[in-house]
């Protein structure tokens, strides 16, 4: 039988760390794409992702919802991966399409253009990308995640694809 949030939530507040691993699995995916989302970097979102879940360990029992869990979860983990983007901002940029294309050589210059194209999205439209289309979260899954409606997880979703369409024939051309 699958528990819900909640009930994972309660139980891991009791000290059954085998809830708060079934909470880790559910939701991993979707801390990675957040982490990504603003870091850009696989790497340095599973870092992120990583830090989130230990401090929602450590803060747990400040949860008062625990159906909030998804939400409460992505919070840290924005706030997580915003400051490691000030941190990183702090030292050299490094060119993110130029370190993909050395590392697989094989990348298309078509995968290095959509990669730099959305980096280009606002964060919360790079965000429900990452999170529908390269975690495979379903709409209400995100919707549970940033605290926000299907309806507007299908808005936001629409204007990212345009703006990402746009971004891409400005690219071309």
């Amino acid at each position: 039988m699958e528990h819900s949030d909640a009930e994972l939530v309660e139980a891991a507040c009791r000290g059954d760390l085998g809830s708060f691993r079934k909470l880790y699995e559910r939701h991993y995916r979707m801390t990675i794409a957040i982490a990504r989302s603003r870091l850009s970097d696989r790497h340095l979102a599973e870092d992120a992702a990583q830090e989130a879940f230990a401090t929602a360990c450590r803060q747990l029992s400040l949860l008062r919802d625990g159906r909030r869990f998804p939400e409460w979860l992505g919070t840290m983990c924005r706030r997580t991966a915003s400051r490691m983007a000030r941190s990183r901002r702090r030292h050299s940029p490094i060119d993110a399409a130029a370190v993909a294309t050395r590392q697989n050589p094989d990348n298309s210059e078509a995968v290095v253009r959509v990669q730099q194209a959305l980096e280009q999205l606002p964060a919360a439209g790079r965000e429900v990308i990452l999170l529908h289309y390269f975690s495979g979260l379903s709409y209400e899954e995100i919707s549970q995640t940033l605290g926000i409606t299907p309806r507007s997880v299908q808005g936001r979703l629409q204007r990212a694809r345009g703006a990402l369409k746009q971004q891409l024939a400005q690219a071309a051309e």
